[in-house]
């Protein structure tokens, strides 16, 4: 709100000559605000301090920043070794930095979530504070990288709530521009990481005919592979080229370098045959098959 503050009037003239003019400023203002206030707008209690997840995803030459309040990931083309990763989820204030530590109530929302704790992710919800001076927090989340990846993507949902410190921003708008009229508005209670490892077979298997030299496509068979012959996901798109790793001509090679692997690890007693997607040992078609009868049960 804009306030108009109007000295003492000497004469009468003047008072109705800036009576007029004083009218004319609250009529103009009232216009623009009527005008311009068609959205609800978000109110502030300086004497409350909230919190609301948000994370900057984008930033303009004009000063626009826009904001999220989720974050997703991808295990697909990550080599074998890379078995986690780690991201935060940002908190902020909106209130006012105290000279003491304040503790953030954060609760995992469970009818959102499709992961399961220990197995999909490690996070600890009881030390997250918003530091004396500071005006933000994060929270740490691993995600532990697994076989339920590789059906669906999965997701883990976190959310604040009041607590004797703070109550919650639950609603905000995606970018710093409140003229901007179009942009959405974020959830701030909720913060959503979405993770998958999900494959998709490459159209040049069937160039190659792949199936001839590894067997059907399947994404365990095709992780292994890549791993084993250190293959990215672009190898398999420019195939038979100059330079490329995969080509028609080398189909035979590779098909017998792996059954050469399989069967080493079929043989040997210190270690464990590979395992195929339904479970069985992992077979090629003819003529590269691995011999299994040596496997000890």
């Amino acid at each position: 709100m804009n306030w108009i503050i109007v000295e003492p009037l000497k004469t009468c003239n003047n008072m109705k000559l800036n009576y007029k003019w004083l009218t004319s400023t609250i009529m103009a203002t009232l216009f623009l605000f009527t005008a311009c206030q068609k959205e609800e707008v978000v109110t502030y209690d300086s004497n409350e301090s909230k919190v609301y997840f948000q994370v900057q995803n984008y930033a303009t030459s004009s000063g626009t920043v826009g904001y999220t309040t989720q974050t997703s990931y991808s295990f697909v083309g990550a080599k074998e070794s890379f078995t986690n990763v780690i991201f935060r989820g940002n908190i902020q204030l909106l209130g006012k930095v105290e000279n003491y530590e304040r503790k953030v109530r954060i609760i995992i929302d469970r009818e959102n979530t499709t992961m399961t704790e220990g197995e999909d992710y490690e996070i600890d919800l009881d030390t997250v504070v918003i530091k004396a001076g500071e005006n933000q927090a994060k929270i740490g989340v691993r995600f532990l990288r697994n076989a339920s990846f590789r059906a669906q993507k999965e997701k883990l949902v976190l959310k604040l709530e009041p607590n004797e410190n703070f109550t919650v921003l639950e609603k905000y708008k995606s970018v710093n521009t409140w003229s901007n009229t179009t942009a959405d508005y974020l959830d701030g209670s909720r913060y959503t990481f979405i993770i998958d490892e999900v494959y998709s077979e490459p159209g040049s298997w069937t160039t190659l005919k792949a199936v001839n030299y590894f067997g059907a496509w399947n994404a365990v068979k095709y992780t292994f592979i890549n791993n084993f012959f250190g293959f990215s996901l672009d190898d398999w798109i420019y195939i038979n080229g100059a330079g490329s790793k995969i080509t028609a001509g080398r189909m035979p090679y590779y098909a017998l370098q792996l059954q050469k692997e399989l069967q080493r690890r079929a043989d040997d007693p210190e270690l464990s045959p590979v395992l195929d997607e339904d479970g069985s040992y992992m077979q090629l078609p003819e003529p590269y098959q691995v011999d299994y009868s040596n496997v000890q049960q």
